[in-house]
């Protein structure tokens, strides 16, 4: 059983909160003109900073959420959903746009579509940042490719709150465009200023351009000398803690059911978790792949758990991890 002690660490949570509309099964768009039945419609709180807030908020970690939302009825709809489970919405701020929503595609056989309206989160920005925003103890920087307004001020906003004696991880999304050199230059710049860089594994390949993971890691190893957690699905996860540590893979059970929206965001919030109670980077990773699951077994309009839910689970396979023996990280 995980024992989560009675004190935690303040987390804040600086990124994309919006609308996700979760549907599934949809293994491919009707034809034009016709239309399909699907037998699940999920709407629910999304971005990649709403979900990590809204599961820390629900399992009683002491987050700050910073965000915005639309000033129209469904930012309102969110606002409300994300206050129910704790979240201190004072951090989230009104805009004069539509909120953005993300229509989540799944089926169990084929890997996840999303389609998103740009919405609210076109003008996020450095403005809409309260002058406390960067001295909680650990930081998560996040949904970094959905925010383009807040974009060239990541790096500054890391090294600030790394100054400020902030943990600083930073998890970017995935790049539509494409991944170019100058996005790569980017992104390497605000990796520079945090302590823990937290990609899935194929957003660390397209950042490197390399085909097989441990050879992303040893590229990352190259410049970054912070840890390093790759998130790797019903694999689990990677933890490279640092230059000289060997990598640590944390392995999950496969959870059945195709609804996986938010799983990476729900991993980040127990990572974050983890640190806030005093774990290293591999047992922040274990609590965060543990959480990940159980969130997973959630229906679909409570995927967060409880501060109880959260002392009746179990750690993942193999408490120390195991090693990833074919690497030049050893």
């Amino acid at each position: 059983m995980i024992a989560m002690g009675s004190s935690s660490k303040a987390i804040a949570v600086i990124g994309n909160v919006q609308a996700d509309l979760v549907m599934r099964p949809v293994a491919a768009l009707p034809p034009p003109g016709e239309e399909r039945f699907v037998e699940d419609v999920s709407f629910r709180p999304g971005g990649s900073g709403g979900i990590t807030g809204m599961v820390l908020a629900a399992a009683g970690a002491p987050v700050r959420l910073f965000g915005s939302l639309g000033n129209d009825p469904i930012g309102a709809v969110i606002r409300s959903m994300l206050a129910a489970v704790g979240v201190q919405t004072s951090d989230i701020t009104s805009v004069e746009q539509p909120t953005s929503i993300t229509v989540a595609l799944e089926a169990a056989d084929r890997e996840r579509s999303f389609l998103t309206s740009r919405g609210h989160m076109e003008t996020f920005s450095k403005r809409d940042l309260s002058d406390d925003a960067m001295t909680a103890p650990i930081t998560l920087l996040t949904g970094f490719f959905t925010t383009p307004a807040l974009q060239p001020d990541v790096a500054e906003l890391a090294r600030q709150a790394r100054q400020n004696g902030s943990i600083v991880l930073f998890d970017p999304g995935s790049d539509q465009a494409g991944w170019s050199g100058s996005v790569r230059d980017m992104l390497l710049a605000v990796i520079q200023e945090c302590h823990c860089f937290l990609p899935n594994e194929a957003e660390l390949l397209a950042l490197t351009g390399h085909e097989d993971v441990i050879e992303a890691l040893e590229e990352m190893r190259q410049s970054f000398a912070g840890a390093v957690v790759v998130k790797m699905g019903a694999k689990g996860c990677l933890v490279s803690a640092s230059t000289n540590a060997a990598a640590v893979e944390i392995r999950c059970v496969p959870i059945e059911g195709p609804d996986t929206t938010g799983a990476g965001d729900s991993f980040n919030a127990g990572f974050a978790l983890g640190l806030s109670r005093g774990r290293d980077w591999a047992g922040s990773a274990r609590l965060g792949t543990a959480i990940a699951s159980a969130v997973l077994k959630q229906p679909a309009m409570r995927r967060y758990l409880t501060p109880q839910d959260l002392e009746r689970l179990d750690e993942p396979p193999g408490h120390d991890g195991n090693q990833v023996k074919n690497s030049a990280l050893l």
